[in-house]
This record gives structure tokens, sequence and C-alpha cells, in this order.
């Protein structure tokens, strides 16, 4: 933004995009929509002569799309109980009835006839969310069904944006100016299933609406001829929010599904995910809906000194983080529910379309879409990827960050330059609003420690590290008038790489996974019974923190919740990057530069769950005694767990 001259000037723009001559895509049935529209303008001019200018501008972007979306859905036979589609073709799927062989194991199960579910078998709740799903429309083979239903969907982001500036020419010794910025993007996505929501955009379908501020304060000094200082002051905010369709709603408690729709943030329609078709079938994705707020403050004093053949600059850069993010997506707060082959697969004696019957130890081998789809019609969820998450409070993040350096530019000889630096990078460990809110999980006593009560550290014991050094060295070098040498290192931290932090853990926020019934194919259990629509989600009753701080996961029932650790050791990421660069001028004015350049990332984060089984097809709950931290059955995400990185190449341009 440019502020200045003795005289007003403005623009006024306008830019106009559509997709009437777009080419359609060869597999789609139609062209996608497409309208942008962006209009705005600008002005600016003096306020006081040779004194005080101002600038200012607005934007308006219009975009409006209609997206191509193409989805796998059931067939309308196939939603009756009638699987009999899946027996045509050289490798039939025969569909088992679980309640026949031993319905504990699945050994010995025998097919529907004809791969027919009776009528009385149906649960009526998967019968009513079929019922959500409108029928392909599209052709497809009935054997399997693939990429069977297409919609245009509208997408539409609307935004204002405007900035303000201002110079003012105090003295021939001050300068000061201040900007202010703000924008209002508002997105909507449209569910292709309606209310009942689907898989179109990875299922982020519904409203998303952000206003970001942005304001700054510039001071320049000129303390002596061979001393300037510039202040620098700036704030930034923004609040997003994001909700689904049919946010609000009682959806899931409408169908029968009780313990879902117990709050606004958990309103809306359970998720459903079917295998062998799009996912989720019906629902929303897990990251809906959140609420998120954040302010940086940001305080700069830079002070820059010409001393003989040097150039001096020191300062600091001080900032306040303020992070408020209310977002649960494990499983997501509506709950999901996911559905699989086993539950109507058979375990062992599985007599086969072709007539032959497997040995007691080996499963039937041959699955498909209609087994899952059974499952789904029998109201038999699997484990894997079933469960519900939850929120006590409002997760909130408060931290400081202090950056000291010191510089040098020192021109040695005519031909040779050396730039020297170094900056103490501080990361105190942040701390929550209110004490009660960090809570990390230690896994080798299955507790969870609540920092801020009972004497725990409110920032959770992450420790302070007082050495993160970053110094810098680099070289120019003149070796002719056509030829010059460049080449420098240096090293740099950041910050903590993601939003998981310590508020992912009970009570701050929770989740309830489903485990592994009697058998792989058998129902899933959750909270120690069997899973069902009838039964619900419900969320865990809320348990006081203890007046020590430290939560048994065991007493609380929380032995199959996904937890995350936080090693009180953690050190923040640093990069130490290098480079070797020959820059040669060639004849009709070209110019070459070659360079090797380098970097090597140490302590880099990499989440890991810890606690994962070492086998690979657990086939019941007792293969679970065989995860490293048994009792707990859930997973245990370790933030972080450090890795390194190396990077060599050549460049050349």
């Amino acid at each position: 933004m440019c502020s200045s001259d003795l005289q007003f000037h403005g623009s006024l723009y306008e830019f106009v995009q559509n997709g009437d001559w777009n080419a359609r895509n060869f597999f789609q049935p139609s062209v996608a929509a497409v309208h942008y529209n962006y209009f705005g303008g600008t002005i600016g001019g003096p306020i006081r002569k040779n004194k005080l200018f101002f600038f200012a501008d607005f934007l308006r972007t219009s975009d409006h799309e209609a997206n191509a979306n193409t989805e796998t859905i059931p067939s309308p036979l196939s939603r009756t109980g009638n699987l009999s589609e899946a027996l045509a073709g050289s490798n039939p799927a025969p569909v088992y009835d679980p309640q026949t062989g031993n319905t504990t194991t699945g050994v010995g199960r025998t097919p529907f006839p004809n791969n027919i579910i009776p009528a009385s078998r149906l649960n009526p709740i998967a019968l009513k969310i079929l019922a959500l799903v409108p029928n392909p429309n599209e052709p497809y083979s009935t054997l399997a069904p693939t990429n069977n239903y297409f919609a245009l969907l509208p997408f539409t982001k609307d935004s204002n944006l405007a900035d303000g500036k201002i110079d003012y020419n105090i003295s021939d010794k001050d300068r000061l100016s201040g900007r202010f910025s703000f924008q209002r993007p508002v997105i909507y996505q449209a569910p292709i299933f309606g209310v009942a929501g689907g898989d179109a955009n990875g299922g982020f379908q519904g409203t998303g609406i952000q206003k970001t501020y942005s304001s700054g304060i510039n001071w320049n000094h000129i303390l002596s001829p061979n001393m300037v200082n510039e202040f620098r002051f700036g704030v930034a905010h923004y609040h997003n929010t994001a909700q689904e369709s049919d946010y609000g709603s009682n959806d899931s408690t409408n169908l029968g599904i009780p313990g879902i729709n117990i709050s606004q943030f958990d309103s809306g329609l359970v998720g459903i995910g079917i295998g062998g078709f799009t996912s989720p079938l019906v629902g929303y994705s897990a990251s809906l809906p959140w609420v998120r707020a954040e302010a940086n403050i940001d305080l700069v004093d830079n002070v820059s000194r010409t001393y003989k053949n040097h150039t001096f600059t020191f300062g600091f850069d001080l900032r306040r983080i303020r992070d408020d993010l209310l977002q649960t997506q494990t499983y997501s707060p509506r709950g999901f529910y996911q559905f699989g082959v086993s539950q109507t697969n058979c375990a062992g004696s599985c007599p086969e379309p072709n007539g032959t019957v497997t040995s007691a130890t080996t499963p039937n081998n041959t699955t498909s879409w209609a087994n899952d789809l059974a499952s789904f019609l029998l109201d038999m969820p699997q484990a894997s990827s079933t469960g519900r998450d939850f929120s006590g409070t409002f997760p909130t993040i408060r931290a400081w960050w202090f950056f000291p350096y010191v510089s040098d530019r020192w021109q040695v000889t005519p031909k040779l330059t050396v730039d020297l630096g170094l900056r103490w990078e501080l990361y105190p460990p942040a701390v929550p609003a209110f004490p009660g809110q960090f809570s990390n999980f230690i896994p080798s006593s299955n507790t969870l420690v609540i920092g801020g009560v009972g004497g725990n550290p409110n920032n959770g014991g992450l420790q302070n590290h007082l050495g993160y050094f970053a110094p810098r060295v680099g070289l120019a070098y003149r070796l002719t008038s056509k030829t010059v040498i460049r080449t420098g290192i240096g090293v740099s931290y950041t910050p903590f790489e993601d939003n998981t932090y310590l508020n992912y853990n009970y009570p701050t926020k929770g989740n309830v996974g489903a485990v592994q019934g009697v058998s792989a194919y058998t129902s899933a259990f959750y909270n120690g019974s069997v899973l069902s629509f009838e039964s619900g989600m419900p969320v865990p009753s809320p348990q006081p923190i203890p007046s020590n701080g430290i939560y048994s996961v065991a007493a609380l029932g929380q032995n199959g919740t996904s937890e995350f650790f936080f090693p009180t050791n953690y050190k923040n990421p640093h990069i130490i990057a290098w480079n070797f660069s020959v820059q040669q001028s060639l004849p009709f004015h070209f110019t070459m530069d070659v360079a090797y350049v380098g970097n090597h990332g140490v302590d880099m984060g990499s989440s890991q769950n810890i606690n994962a089984s070492p086998v690979i097809a657990p086939t019941s709950t007792n293969d679970n005694i065989y995860q490293p931290y048994y009792p707990h059955t859930g997973s245990i995400s370790q933030f972080f767990v450090p890795v390194s990185a190396m990077y060599n190449g050549l460049q050349v341009k």
C-alpha cells in the first residue's frame, strides 16, 4: 500500500470470468459452472501537504461455481436386502447369516439363500438412512457398482476486503505510518444428499465465515546520521466458524439413534461409512463444526548503525499468541458408524457358491460390497473407525515468543562482503487461559495429568529450553568482473508444529472408540456393550478432576479412547541450511547461476501411534494384550517422535 504524492489518485476495476465456453470432462455428463466477478477501487492522496497522506482500497470477490461430484452408492435392489447382484460373474460373493453356525467365532455360518436378507431382519433405522440417499443416476455394473451418481453442486465464496493506510512525516527525522486491513470471506458448499450430507468436497459441506482484522504502526526515527531506529507494533485477529448444513438439527435423534444430539455442537446427523461405497455415505467431515479465534500481538524494535565498513543491526521481536479452537476430529462430535465385510462373512467351514466347504480354519475369501452393505442392513458395525468425540471445555492456548538478535554486514574489501548474525529464540511452553485445560496422557501409568491442579505445572510440565541459538554466516566474493561466489550457512528454529496440543485429552476433549466384540466376526462393543443404532453413542458422564490432578483412565472407563502424549522434554525443531553458488556473466547479456544447496532438519516432528498392536489382523479381543500399553487399547499418539531429514541438491538457472 502506498500513500504519498501531492495529488489525489484513484482507480476502479472489474474482472469477470465464466465457464460458458469450457469443455466437458470426458468422464462427466455435464460441464461444471464457473462464474468469477472481482471488482473494487483505490483512492489516495494528501490530507496535509507534504505531511500527511492516506490510501484506501476495497475489493469484492464473488466466486460462484457448480462443482462436479461423482459418487458410488447402493443400487435400488440392494437397498431392499436383495444382494443377489453380487452373485453374478465368475467370483460370486456370498453373504453369510451371522445368526447361523457359531455366532461367536463366525465358523460354520451359512449364506442367506440367494443373498437375500429377509425383510424382518432389516434394521428399520438403516432403511431410514438409505432413504436419505437418492438412487443412482448414472449407468453402472450391478455386479460392482462404481461412480453411479453424479451431481453439480453449488459452491460460493463471497469476500469483502478493505485496507487503509496513513503516512505522517512528522519531521526530517521521524516518519509515522499506520495501517488497517479487514476481510470477510463467506464460503458455502452445498451437500450432495441434502441435509444428509455425503462425500462431496471431502464431507466439508456447509457454511464457513471468517472475519480477519490486521493493524500495525510503524515509526522510523533517525537518531544520528549513521543510526536509525525502527519501531513496529501490530495486532492481527481472526474469528472463523464452520458449520455443516444440518447444524442445529436433531437429525440423529429423529432417526432413532440416541445419545448423539445432546448439545448444539454435536447436533446433526451421525456419520455412516459402508465399505465399497462413498464415505461418508451420509454425514459430514469429522472436522465439522469448529469455532476458532486467534490473536497475535507483535512488538519489534530494530536499530541499524553504520560504523566505518560495518553495518550493525540489533533488536528484538516479541510476540503474544492467543489461540482458541473448539474442534474435535478423531471420529466426529456426532459419531461415526463404520460397516465392513467381516460381520457377514464366514470364519471357517464355509459353504461356497461352487458347492465346496472350506476347512474349519479357512475363511471365505470372496467378499464384496454386498457384505459391507449387509452388515449395515443388519446393524452390525465394526470397531475400526467407529466412535464419537466429545468436548468438555473450550480449549485455549496462551504463549509468549521472544527473539533478540544482532547482525553485522562487514565490507572487508571492495570484493569481499561478510554477513554475521545471531538470533536467540525463546519459546516458553504455552499455558491455557484457565487451569485444568491442559491434560497430558502418561502411557506408563495409563493416567491423565491435569495442568494447574494438585500442584501439577499449568504448562503441562514441558521444559523451557534456553539454548535455541541460531547463528548464520554469509560470504560474497567478486572473483572477477564477471564472476561472483556466494556461500552461507544458518540455523532456524520453528514453533510447535501442529494445532494438536495439551488440550486434546480429557476433560477438555475426549473420544470413545468402539472396540472389537467377542471376535472380528461380531458387532463392535461400545462402552462395554454391543453397539447398535438403537444403543446410540452416549458420551461418558463428566467426572470431577481429582484433588491431585491425576485421572486414572481405567477408572474413567476410557481404556479404548484415543489419547495424546507429549513428552515433557519436547524440543523445537530446527533446520541447518547451507549453500555455495557461482554466478557467471555470459555473452549477449545472459547470466548463469550454479548452486549447491543443502539442509538438515533436526528434531522434526513426526506423530506416531505408540500403542499399535504387533498383531496385523487380530481375530479376537484377546489379541489386544499384545499392545505395548495394554490394558489401554486405544491409540496413543505421541507429539512428537523426533526425526531427522537431509536434502542435497544442485540448482542451475
